[in-house]
């Protein structure tokens, strides 16, 4: 099994291919909100933190086509981050 592809902060764009899963390195992973701009291409993921683990912000590279993926600061909404994500076949 391949692994997350992992974009890193003040990354603006990444290239994956359908079916690929990409997350988002953020330094709280429960102060961050995420969402897509296109759900058929790129389906998001919230961060979250179960007690035993955390889990990173991402996606599922789902169809074709270019979504951008916009992640806000829930603690500082002015402080945006967001990537185009290519989803190639």
């Amino acid at each position: 099994m391949i692994g997350p592809v992992i974009v890193e902060p003040g990354q603006t764009a990444v290239d994956v291919a359908v079916g690929r899963f990409v997350t988002f390195n953020v330094d709280d992973v429960t102060a961050w909100t995420i969402s897509s701009s296109d759900e058929a291409v790129v389906a998001v993921t919230a961060g979250k933190d179960d007690g035993s683990a955390q889990f990173l912000p991402g996606g599922e590279a789902l169809a074709p086509g270019t979504a951008e993926i916009t992640l806000t600061n829930m603690d500082n909404t002015e402080d945006k981050w967001v990537v185009t994500v290519t989803v190639t076949e």
